[in-house]
């Protein structure tokens, strides 16, 4: 069987990985052009394009997929299916007609909750209990095609976006394998319609959405910073006179009350500050420029006081 594989980050690495191990080589694999990652610093290919080099893959970097030449270019493979994973592109039907077999998305949650760019990130701001990876056949519409094959783990207290993607990236390759694998002999695994009324959207997280409202309940904040984590990153402002940017990880929810913001205690290896309802314990702090500093290690730089204030400046 003839794969055309698209993709870009660690996520979609996961499943080029998996093809190659189940013996089911793309013919070709189709990535965003490297990037600067800081301004000086020269262009670096996507985690797919590393990957693909170490498997001796063709590889296109189109900064546009649906240009002449790139669709071109596909449909001289004679690809039997498209497998799309991370890409973070909408494509087109003049892509996705392409393939015999059309396309399967592999998709980072339990479809149809979670729709969208950032499904992981979602789950936890949501508190969901579970999430998982969803392969589905792909339709112009988002992420609303007919569901092939799912696969469930639950979500820790200890979880972030960083550490959820870990896990299921790995489980995103080997259900996507599978699926590629009884497609080839003949045994396509029957397709489930999506049910619109479960559906729902993610979006994604900037550094806005990541700044840190002290308002609201503090399990509210403490998912927000799992969230958030590791990219863009929670953050916040120490109000001195002159106020400091923070990034904020390691946070717990836990009982207590003051004004939102407000520091409340200072137990040593946490400091506790007021939200809308309960305590955040902080754990972890990050002034600008700096590494991320343990609570006690900000106490002792820092000479934080109960009854200082978190907040925007």
């Amino acid at each position: 069987m003839r794969i055309v594989f698209l993709g870009t980050g660690e996520f979609a690495r996961a499943s080029l990985r998996a093809l190659v191990g189940a013996s089911l080589r793309p013919a070709l694999v189709v990535t965003p052009p490297p990037r600067r990652r800081a301004r000086d610093a020269p262009p670096e290919p996507t985690a797919v394009h590393a990957e693909a080099d170490a498997a001796g893959l063709i590889v296109l970097t189109p900064e546009d997929v649906h240009e002449p030449a790139t669709l071109a270019r596909i449909a001289a493979s004679a690809p039997d299916l498209l497998v799309v994973a991370d890409y973070g592109k909408i494509l087109q039907p003049t892509l996705l007609s392409l393939p015999r077999f059309g396309a399967f998305n592999v998709h980072a949650s339990l479809l149809p909750r979670h729709r969208g760019a950032t499904p992981i990130q979602a789950a936890i701001l949501a508190g969901d209990a579970e999430t998982g990876v969803t392969i589905q056949r792909m339709v112009k519409r988002l992420d609303a095609g007919p569901i092939l094959a799912q696969r469930a783990i639950p979500i820790s207290d200890d979880d972030d976006a960083g550490s959820l993607l870990a896990r299921l990236a790995p489980l995103g390759g080997d259900l996507v394998a599978e699926v590629c694998r009884e497609l080839a002999a003949g045994r396509l695994p029957p397709e489930r319609v999506q049910d619109e009324s479960a559906s729902s959207r993610s979006r994604r997280l900037d550094a806005e959405a990541c700044t840190i409202d002290w308002s609201a309940p503090a399990a509210d904040v403490w998912r927000r910073v799992r969230a958030c984590s590791p990219k863009p990153g929670a953050r916040t402002w120490l109000l001195r006179e002159e106020a400091m940017p923070l990034g904020v990880r390691a946070t717990r929810p836990a009982e207590g009350e003051g004004a939102a913001g407000q520091v409340v205690d200072l137990p040593g290896d946490a400091i506790a500050v007021a939200c809308g309802r309960g305590v955040l314990l902080v754990s972890e702090v990050r002034p600008e420029s700096r590494r991320f500093l343990t609570a006690r290690e900000f106490l002792n730089g820092y000479r934080l006081r109960i009854g200082e204030r978190f907040g925007r400046p």
